[in-house]
């Protein structure tokens, strides 16, 4: 577990000095500035086979990709920092749970991929009472680096929040990059948390 740990680090610290291509998007920075993403390079090296992880101060994300019959799947699974909502899909990247006694649908769709590239529809939404949590993106996926990172690019990303009959939509490029932890499929207690 130390050599996951240690592993994890080091790809943490060495991710940014790949090269990527950046992005200016439409988003306001510090003074005239606008605020850039980085979206590093596909690669072919390595597969998608494995356990992949993402995280950030809000939560952790696992995702297991495997091939069946030729064809790519994912499991993803949820765990919030910030509060007790969490899930796990199927191999068919859907997933229903509750939150406070509420449904909450989750689900990642894919769409034809390839060996290197997978791509699908995200959709994930939350109903409580006359409020609304809605977000919605076509999700390309594709190794990075040497194939030991993922970009996972949420294209056309849109999250709506409704509340007293208002709607708030955010329309912004979302990126995130996940590390392979392992070619096999670890179980969630396994992953260096």
């Amino acid at each position: 577990m130390r050599v996951v740990r240690m592993l994890v680090a080091a790809a943490v610290v060495l991710s940014p000095c790949a090269f990527a291509e950046e992005e200016k998007t439409e988003l306001k920075g510090t003074g005239t500035d606008r605020i850039l993403i980085e979206k590093a390079e596909a690669t072919t090296a390595g597969s998608f086979e494995g356990t992949w992880l993402y995280l950030n101060r809000d939560a952790h994300f696992a995702l297991w990709s495997r091939m069946k019959n030729g064809v790519p799947q994912v499991k993803i699974q949820y765990q919030s920092t910030a509060s007790p909502e969490a899930f796990e899909t199927d191999w068919d990247g859907k997933a229903l749970y509750y939150l406070a006694g509420n449904p909450v649908t989750f689900e990642l769709k894919l769409g034809p991929s390839t060996a290197d590239r997978i791509v699908g529809k995200w959709f994930w939404e939350l109903k409580v009472g006359d409020a609304h949590r809605l977000e919605t993106a076509d999700v390309v996926l594709h190794r990075t680096h040497y194939g030991r990172t993922m970009l996972m690019d949420f294209q056309n990303f849109e999250k709506t929040i409704t509340h007293q009959g208002k709607d708030k939509v955010a329309k912004l490029p979302v990126v995130w990059n996940w590390i392979k932890i392992s070619k096999r499929e670890l179980i969630w207690d396994e992953l260096p948390f």
